[in-house]
């Protein structure tokens, strides 16, 4: 069984503003950068300040180059701490399509993004920084904290840096990082990777360098309160500034579990929903009022009665008071 989850972006209103403002004195791009490596390490290692602070630079750094006008997002992931719940970096930066300096499209979506037997999506030559300039092959281990599908790691081991706020030598803090030109040295790595190739030896800058990295990461603009192209919603004072958005993590076989997660700005009425590829409701898998934040729900496949649906395509639909 596989799953299919739509992004959504609701509440915006059916009108679009262009944004005209500019960066005063900054060197201006194209407006449809969207995608760069950020070819500047915050300078701590895997300390980042969290995601909080990998974004700041994100946007201080699109700032600089006329883009700042856009929502920027590192591409990272975190892991679950206590009552607070895993952050998948997929689910951090829109729906795509994505484009370098250049004007060159890095992916459509996120299923192509994040597929790997793709290796036409992040690489050497569109792997570029804010300016268009090429990062380094001696460079290539970009932190991300994330699997191959753009999910955080496992429970266990911390694969983060303590959530990018760790700068401590050597293990057992680490970070997962992957390889922008695709290339390896090892037979324990996973050369075309540019989201998974290995992990380092610890957190510290010498730490994130020595296996060929400086501390970079991967910056995604996000089509939201300030989208992509420089639009922003427009409208009046009653609609909603901030989206809602639903993914889906990969079933595998039939009967393997797929996890849900939505994200919701306030107190809701909600109802997800699996559709097959006909538009019949299968199941319902969640029904009720739920809060702000991240919400996570889980299907193994079964229908409203509990038995196994047939191996397929499948549509996971998030109706929010109706909608």
């Amino acid at each position: 069984m596989r799953a299919s989850a739509l992004l959504k972006t609701m509440g915006l209103g059916t009108g679009w503003a262009l944004l005209a403002a500019m960066s005063t004195g900054a060197q201006t791009v194209d407006s449809s950068l969207s995608f760069f490596i950020t070819g500047s390490a915050v300078g701590q290692g895997a300390n980042l300040g969290g995601l909080a602070g990998a974004d700041a630079h994100c946007q201080k750094l699109a700032d600089s180059v006329g883009a700042g006008a856009k929502t920027w997002r590192a591409y990272l992931s975190t892991q679950a701490v206590g009552n607070t719940p895993a952050v998948n970096a997929r689910d951090r930066i829109g729906t795509g399509p994505w484009f370098n300096v250049n004007k060159v499209q890095i992916a459509a979506n996120l299923t192509e993004l994040h597929d790997t037997s793709n290796t036409t999506t992040v690489n050497s030559a569109k792997g570029l920084t804010h300016r268009g300039t090429t990062v380094a092959s001696n460079r290539h281990d970009i932190m991300t904290g994330s699997r191959f599908n753009g999910m955080a790691p496992v429970a266990g081991a911390d694969s983060t840096c303590s959530n990018w706020t760790s700068s401590t030598a050597g293990l057992p803090g680490r970070t997962i990082v992957g390889h922008h030109n695709r290339q390896g040295i090892s037979s324990n790595m996973i050369p075309n990777s540019w989201n998974q190739a290995h992990v380092t030896s610890g957190c510290s800058q010498a730490n994130v360098e020595a296996g060929g990295g400086s501390g970079f990461f991967y910056c995604f603009a996000v089509a939201g309160a300030t989208g992509l192209n420089g639009q922003v919603p427009g409208g009046g004072p009653e609609e909603e500034a901030t989206p809602y958005y639903l993914s889906a993590g990969r079933g595998g076989l039939r009967g393997e579990e797929v996890v849900l997660r939505f994200t919701l700005d306030r107190d809701t009425k909600v109802e997800v929903s699996a559709m097959d590829i006909r538009g019949r409701e299968r199941a319902v898998l969640l029904r009720g009022m739920r809060g702000p934040g991240e919400h996570v729900v889980r299907w193994n496949g079964t229908d409203a009665n509990g038995e196994a649906l047939p191996a397929g395509m499948y549509r996971i639909l998030l109706r929010r008071d109706g909608r």
